[in-house]
């Protein structure tokens, strides 16, 4: 079968696509002119082109990515597919019909859905079980992000946003028998208008879960507690026994270790495979990843980009090394980013460190009818600045970030940097790096 892929190079479309390939299909795919590493790293590497195909009735599938939007070739592309009647599907619909089994896992919720997704891949692996699964991150055990297998189960990363073709929480297309739920916060502000919306889509998806089925819940946030009368099936807290030795940094991945054990105890996975599963789990790459630690300074990658998120690592660095100086270098690239609500609850997550650097603010240039509210509330680096306090610098040129840290990191420093896109932070983090391993090369 001939399937192009619309907005193709993202966390869900590209494992999609390199998997598809792998099942021999012939895949093509379409996104912005411009495509970055990793995804265009993975599409080269297993021959999939992308932009150079064009739409025509050879293809027999479309599938279509959630950030179509954001690309004029895409938003062409769709048009002329529906022109030829070619059939196309959303990505997330694909997933459901095609990935989601019978014992279907979901792991939902703001924060710590791909460390347990891709832990409970692990411990299934271990457990010499091979479900088809999606989990949206690079897995440092080098297991694919996405794999479509004959086994009567799967786990599935289950996002509440709504995007693309969707019209309900992406986790609301899947089969939901058994899940996992780590929090209900507001995080996705461009999807719901307002905190019930919100709580309204996790009830649902709470709704749906059958009377054999089974949900393992985070009893330390409070705000799932009220939901837990809709429903049908049993429902667990995460076991706080069930904390083995491992390789991650936080007490908040203990929390998702307990998630993952929890759930795989229930289902009958003997305890001790769980535990060595555990203990040989490595993590997931950009999920505060240790990258190098050089004249003792340490270096860390992070995806951290919700207040909530931005605070577990901080504080999740700063209880392992107490008396380093914590310094983080955040770009704000997430569409939440954008909403002031979200960056009055930064101040608290940033309590912990010692310095912010801001990097360049992203701008999308609002509709007609959007001018008008949209300059009531859009986020400036004054408001940054007003929010946060004197510790945050806003540097919107990376060649000056570069500057800043080369001449002020220091002895016991900690570099944390927080971002969830964007070619040009990455470059210049790993050139700060190069000077401090390498400072005549810089």
């Amino acid at each position: 079968m001939k399937v192009h892929i619309l907005a193709i190079t993202g966390s869900m479309t590209t494992p999609l696509a390199i998997e598809l390939a792998n099942h021999g299909h012939i895949v093509t795919g379409s996104d912005q002119e411009a495509i970055y590493p990793p995804f265009s790293t993975l599409l080269t590497k297993n021959n999939i082109p992308v932009n150079k195909n064009k739409i025509n009735q050879s293809i027999d599938l479309c599938i279509i990515g959630g950030s179509y939007k954001n690309f004029t070739q895409c938003v062409k592309e769709l048009k002329q597919i529906k022109k030829l009647k070619i059939p196309y599907i959303s990505a997330t619909k694909y997933m459901a019909q095609n990935i989601a089994k019978r014992e279907s896992i979901l792991v939902a919720g703001s924060f710590g859905k791909t460390t347990i997704s891709s832990l409970l891949v692990w411990i299934f692996k271990k457990a010499k079980i091979h479900p088809s699964y999606m989990f949206g991150g690079q897995s440092l055990n080098k297991l694919p992000s996405l794999k479509i297998t004959n086994s009567n189960w799967s786990i599935l990363e289950a996002c509440e946003s709504i995007n693309g073709l969707d019209t309900q929480a992406k986790f609301l297309y899947y089969p939901a028998k058994y899940v996992i739920l780590t929090s209900v916060n507001w995080e996705h502000k461009e999807s719901y208008k307002t905190k019930n919306d919100n709580l309204n889509a996790f009830k649902k998806l709470i709704k749906n879960i059958p009377k054999n089925g089974l949900l393992v819940y985070n009893p330390s946030q409070a705000k799932i507690l009220p939901l837990l009368k809709f429903c049908k099936a049993p429902v667990i807290p995460y076991n706080p026994k069930f904390q083995f030795k491992n390789n991650l940094l936080g007490q908040y991945n203990a929390k998702n270790i307990s998630a993952a054990a929890t759930l795989c105890f229930h289902l009958g996975i003997n305890i001790k495979t769980i535990k060595k599963a555990i203990s040989s789990y490595k993590g997931i790459k950009r999920r505060l990843e240790l990258i190098t630690k050089t004249k003792n300074i340490l270096f860390f990658d992070d995806f951290a980009q919700s207040p909530p998120r931005v605070k577990s690592s901080i504080n999740a660095v700063k209880s392992k090394y107490p008396n380093s100086t914590i310094k983080v270098f955040f770009e704000p690239h997430a569409h939440f980013l954008q909403n002031k609500k979200t960056i009055d609850q930064l101040k608290q997550s940033f309590k912990n460190c010692q310095e912010v650097i801001l990097s360049k603010i992203p701008f999308k240039k609002p509709s007609v009818s959007e001018v008008r509210l949209w300059r009531k509330t859009r986020v400036t680096a004054k408001y940054y600045k007003n929010t946060i306090g004197q510790k945050l610098k806003y540097i919107p040129i990376y060649p000056n970030i570069y500057t800043h840290y080369i001449k002020t990191l220091s002895n016991n420093d900690i570099l944390i940097h927080m971002s969830s896109g964007g070619l040009t932070g990455i470059q210049t983090f790993n050139k700060i790096i190069k000077h401090f391993k390498h400072p005549t090369s810089s």
